[in-house]
Order: C-alpha cells, then sequence, then structure tokens
C-alpha cells in the first residue's frame, strides 16, 4: 500500500489532502516496514491486534486503540492477529492552518508543524474513546458525498487536537528532532531512492562511512531486521503501490522494484504476501489500493 520509508506520493489531493487507508489482514497481509512521511498519522484499530514501532518504542495495539504518528516519525506495523483492521489517516498540518493567524495556529497548530512539539504516540483509553465518535463520523464522510462534508472532517480533526491539548497529550520536542532519529531517516530516504538497484551492505557502509558488518549490526539494531530482508520488505510495497495504481506489465513492475526477473518477483511476493501479484492486482483493480469497505464502520 505504502510507497516504503519517505511517503514520496501526495496524500490525497490539493482540495482534499487527507488520504484513509484501510488496512485488513483478512484480505492482504499486513507487514508495513519502517518509513516516514512529512504529514501527520492517525491509526485507528478496529479490530485484532497490531505490532507498532515507532522511532525507538514497541507498541502492541488492539481494538479501539487510537496512534499519533507525529510528522518525520520512523514507524512501522505488522498484524499480530488475523483478524487485524485498522484505518490510517494521513494529512499535511498545514491544511488545518488558518489564512489570518490566530491563538488556534500560532499556540496550538505551529508548534506542532515546526517539530518543536509533539503528540503522544499511544493515546490513553478516555481519550480514544471520545475521539471514536469523530473518527466514526468523518469515515461516513469521507466516503459519502453529503454537502459540506470537508467542512466536518476538518472540524472534527480541528476538535480531535482540542481533545489532545485539553488531556495535556503534548510535549516539546523529543527523539524526533535527536541526530540518530535523523540519521535513521537518512538512511531510510538512502533506500528508497536506490531500492531499484543493486543495493549491497559494502554500498551501503560506504555510502554512511561504516564497515560493512558495522553498518548491518547497526541495521539490525535500528530496524529490528537484517538489511537484505529489510530491501526485500521495500521492493514489495513497491511492487504492491504499482500493481494496485497502475496496469504496468510483470516484468516491468519487477524492474522497476528492483528484482532481477519477473519470475523472482512472483515468487517472492507469494513467499511474503500469500498470493501472487495477479491475485494481488485483481483485488484492488481500477486504481484504487486499498479501499474502504463498502459498509459502516462498526462501531467501537
Amino acid at each position: 500500500m505504502w510507497q516504503a520509508f519517505q511517503e514520496t506520493r501526495q496524500q490525497g489531493t490539493p482540495l482534499h489532502p487527507l488520504q484513509v487507508y484501510c488496512m485488513d489482514q483478512q484480505i492482504a497481509r499486513i507487514d508495513v516496514p519502517n518509513h516516514w512521511q512529512e504529514g501527520v498519522e492517525l491509526l485507528w484499530i478496529r479490530r485484532g491486534q497490531l505490532r507498532l514501532k515507532i522511532e525507538e518504542q514497541l507498541y502492541r495495539g488492539g481494538e479501539g486503540d487510537l496512534f499519533y504518528i507525529n510528522p518525520r516519525e520512523m514507524h512501522g506495523m505488522q498484524a499480530d492477529s488475523e483478524d487485524c483492521l485498522y484505518f490510517a489517516l494521513v494529512f499535511p498540518l498545514s491544511w488545518l492552518a488558518f489564512a489570518e493567524p490566530d491563538e488556534v495556529e500560532e499556540r496550538y497548530l505551529h508548534p506542532l508543524a515546526d517539530h518543536t512539539a509533539r503528540v503522544l504516540s499511544r493515546l490513553p483509553a478516555d481519550t480514544a474513546a471520545l475521539a471514536a465518535p469523530l473518527l466514526r463520523e468523518l469515515l461516513l464522510w469521507y466516503q459519502g458525498k453529503e454537502p459540506g462534508a470537508w467542512l466536518g472532517i476538518k472540524a472534527h480533526l480541528l476538535r480531535l487536537y482540542q481533545l489532545l491539548y485539553r488531556d495535556n497529550l503534548v510535549r516539546t520536542t523529543g527523539a524526533v528532532g535527536s541526530a540518530q532519529g535523523e540519521a535513521l531517516r537518512e538512511i531510510a530516504r538512502y533506500i528508497q531512492q536506490h531500492s531499484a538497484e543493486k543495493l549491497t551492505l559494502q554500498q551501503m557502509g560506504e555510502a554512511f562511512h561504516m564497515s560493512p558488518k558495522y553498518f548491518g549490526a547497526y541495521f539490525q539494531r535500528h530496524f529490528d531486521c537484517g538489511f537484505s530482508d529489510y530491501l526485500t520488505a521495500v521492493r514489495i510495497q513497491r511492487a504492491r503501490d504499482l500493481l494496485a495504481r497502475t496496469d504496468h506489465s510483470m516484468e516491468l513492475v519487477a524492474h522497476l522494484c528492483g528484482f532481477s526477473s519477473d519470475s523472482y518477483l512472483i515468487r517472492i511476493f507469494r513467499q511474503t504476501q500469500g498470493m501472487t501479484p495477479g491475485q494481488y492486482r485483481k483485488l484492488f483493480q481500477g486504481g484504487a489500493a486499498d479501499p474502504l469497505p463498502a459498509q459502516k464502520p462498526e462501531d467501537p
């Protein structure tokens, strides 16, 4: 679904910058490698269990849990149960800004946008419970064409920020502005930019001024998997995106993602996703990757 590491494609449209993703383990495997984006991501678990890593912190979430991922925070997710389902809402903070500066923008939104403040990753159960009706109605508006729906969506997001400040869930910037955090984002950016090429530990070590052995150990320690497995996950996520959103041939998809042949792509895709690339493409014909379900989201 997501292009791995830094999310470079535009989220939503210029008039509707919010993008909602529905991730359902019962449809396609949930295994999102560490990545980051400039926008905010709200992650609302509706069913099952989800394992997350946000920066250096590990979390396990269940039904009803709500996580806030600040701009530029490294994060990745894996399903912890076969019935896992979650919604991810991604949007730029600039979308909520006002044409005329006021207290809302200067005191509450601007510090979050310029990384001098951050929201705690895991929201308390009481806050999540109060946010649930807002998110449920927001998702219904997002799916429909009701007049004024986007006014309601924007208003509900602002209401959510009021809850975050009221419940004292905003802190001055910590790890996201650290030197190590920036180094990890730079490694992620480099891999994303060069994932279609042949990458080795030797090349990565040279690019980041480490010996291959030290880089491999450093990578394992901070990304929780070996470099080779990680690179494969990046390429698979890129393949998922291309399969869902384009009609490229399997040979071209393999080439664009860094696989040596279409047969190798098919083999690795089946091993990691539990289906062939062709079967995955059929799930998302029409170019709408990971669409929202047609039915009303279940009440919490």
